[in-house]
């Protein structure tokens, strides 16, 4: 998890308190109004406000779009129906089957079926239909309404910053994870799980989610520089690639007898990669020279090798080993050097 201790209950405690407020805004309202309308007003309010305002903003398009979708499918629904229970009954399965479908399209309907069921089933839709069903538009616009407020203004939690603390946190993750690959390569054990990349994988998932939020829905209200955020994103998933291959080499150890002649320059490499890493994830564009310098020079020292005919020493096997892990370590240094230079191109003067 991100978060922990009592930073994640100050999040938490903050989001409670912000629906609470949206509930009380929305009945508050919605009584000034009319003394018979709140209760709608106040669930609408508590479902759709999310901890951050992305998310509170796209449910609430969801809400009234759907109420809207689901407010005229309802009346028309009961023009059509015969007006007895039997008869309602029927339009009430037709139409919520309907929105059940649709849902393919769209989560709007999911919420236009909730309409459908407010309007065809309450007691009071036994009469003017149109009044009902207008009513309970109005009422569930209000709760939505107050919510988008609240969200905004109060303690907002922008989609942007959370992606920027989970990216800063997982940079750290996958430059620890680095190491501890690395030193079972260069040991010839293989301690590493199988399962040790698991962790960021699902998070990066997370992290494109987060980010089309903040494009689609809080790009209007926070100005954020979203080039720098989608290069760290992408820059994250290949730093988590190479790994991956890394760790494919290292489960193929179990037999191998050989010494890394290169351990002093890979792990130089891998010291200002992590480096490059941890200064990506805090928002500060790094100074290059170093890890430049590292792939330079084990590159030569490669070079020498390969002219003195040391690595004919090895086995075919071994190798493809040595050369698969190595060639990873030096792409995750490329990456990085090319991911900061598309940054410095990108930041904002």
């Amino acid at each position: 998890m991100l978060f922990f201790g009592s930073r994640q209950r100050a999040e938490y405690v903050k989001y409670g308190i912000k629906t609470a407020l949206a509930a009380l805004l929305s009945y508050f309202v919605a009584s000034l109004t009319d003394p018979n309308l709140g209760f709608w007003a106040v669930i609408s309010a508590v479902i759709v406000m999310q901890r951050n305002v992305a998310a509170s903003m796209q449910m609430c398009g969801y809400r009234l779009v759907g109420t809207a979708i689901g407010a005229t499918m309802g009346m028309t629904a009961l023009y059509i129906v015969p007006p007895t229970d039997h008869g309602r009954l029927a339009g009430f399965l037709v139409t919520v089957g309907i929105c059940a479908y649709l849902k393919r399209y769209t989560n709007r309907f999911s919420m236009a079926a909730i309409t459908v069921t407010i309007v065809m089933l309450a007691p009071q839709a036994s009469g003017d239909y149109i009044h009902y069903a207008l009513f309970r538009v109005a009422e569930i616009s209000i709760g939505v309404c107050s919510t988008f407020i609240v969200a905004l203004f109060v303690w907002p939690h922008h989609a942007s910053c959370e992606l920027k603390e989970r990216l800063q946190e997982q940079f750290t993750r996958c430059a620890v994870k680095y190491e501890s690959i690395v030193n079972s390569f260069l040991t010839l054990k293989c301690d590493s799980s199988k399962g040790m990349l698991a962790d960021l994988e699902d998070e990066i998932h997370y992290n494109r989610e987060l980010f089309r939020g903040y494009l689609r829905h809080e790009r209007l209200f926070v100005d954020d520089d979203s080039a720098m955020l989608d290069i760290k994103i992408e820059t994250l998933v290949q730093c988590v690639e190479h790994l991956h291959a890394m760790l494919h080499v290292v489960r193929e150890l179990n037999d191998s007898e050989y010494c890394i002649i290169m351990e002093a320059e890979i792990r130089k490499v891998v010291k200002e990669s992590q480096d490059v890493m941890r200064a990506v994830g805090r928002n500060v564009i790094p100074d290059t020279r170093k890890l430049e310098q590292a792939l330079y020079s084990a590159d030569k020292r490669l070079e020498t090798l390969r002219a003195d005919g040391m690595i004919r020493r090895f086995t075919m096997r071994d190798m493809m080993q040595v050369v698969s892990f190595y060639h990873s370590v030096q792409q995750m240094g490329e990456d990085l050097l090319l991911s900061v230079q598309r940054q410095n191109k990108y930041k904002r003067i």
